[in-house]
């Protein structure tokens, strides 16, 4: 890991690597920290670099990449396509499913639904981050699916990252998982209120998938990762065969009887 990072620097301070390596650096940033990663970037980087790369426009790539540009844009009202019914019941719908399932301290959500392929599909996205620098984690949700009212086919995906941070450690976890197309209700009708019934099915398909599909598989990932994943990463018995006594205390009197013992033995030596 630690000639990874020497790598890193070395191309960072080159300057025909400079400009290559640090757009990827900073595309790969983690939810709320690439201002953060930018300025640790700069701070190493021929004074070339600014000039190099368009800050403003890599940031606008990371953002519409990861998803959280749809957080950024989410004050101003979403004013397209008002006159397609489908949409307006749809954004109706993900309203209340986002502020039922994204509503816990310090989160971040917002959605987006919009018409496609000439309104023959309807493309509804979900972002949602946790930034807590303070203590060491973020984590992001990104969830597309594309929906054909008039066939009755909704298809999607979900993309999660979580990265924890502390004491030299740096771990991010990335998640897919993929939606195929599966048969939906059809809407043909032009009345309003059936219009409301058909977003909330749709709606009702993408929670049940998500929980099912997603979070139940991400818990059992999480379940399992001690005693499968990472038991392949440690030694299950230290060298000495004896299991590791967590008593701080333990430890603290035992590192005052080895600092004693050692003085006996400078004396005895003298």
């Amino acid at each position: 890991f630690m000639l990874l990072v020497v790598a890193f620097i070395e191309q960072l301070q080159a300057s025909t690597m400079a400009t290559p390596t640090a757009r990827s650096i900073l595309l790969a940033s983690p939810p709320g920290q690439f201002d953060l990663i930018l300025e640790d970037i700069q701070s190493i980087a021929p004074k070339s670099l600014s000039e190099d790369v368009d800050v403003s426009a890599l940031r606008a790539e990371w953002a519409a990449t990861t998803g959280h540009a749809i957080v950024e844009s989410s004050a101003a009202v979403d004013t397209t396509d008002e006159s397609n019914g489908c949409i307006n019941a749809l954004r109706k719908a993900m309203d209340d499913y986002v502020n039922l399932k994204f509503s816990s301290p310090g989160v971040r959500a917002a959605h987006r639904v919009k018409q496609e392929d000439g309104g023959e599909t309807i493309t509804i996205t979900t972002y949602a981050e946790r930034i807590d620098l303070t203590n060491h984690s973020v984590g992001s949700w990104n969830a597309c699916y594309t929906v054909n009212p008039s066939l009755g086919h909704i298809s999607g995906s979900v993309s999660i990252t979580a990265h924890t941070f502390e004491n030299g450690g740096n771990v991010q976890l990335h998640s897919k998982e993929e939606k195929p197309k599966t048969n939906s209700e059809c809407i043909t009708s032009n009345d309003n209120a059936d219009k409301q019934i058909w977003a909330k099915s749709i709606v009702k398909k993408v929670q049940a998938w998500e929980d099912k599909e997603v979070m139940d598989k991400l818990t059992d990932t999480y379940e399992r990762m001690n005693n499968e994943y990472l038991k392949s990463l440690r030694r299950v018995m230290p060298i000495t065969r004896t299991k590791m006594d967590w008593n701080v205390m333990a430890h603290r009197v035992r590192i005052t009887l080895g600092e004693g013992h050692d003085k006996d033995k400078l004396k005895h030596q003298h």
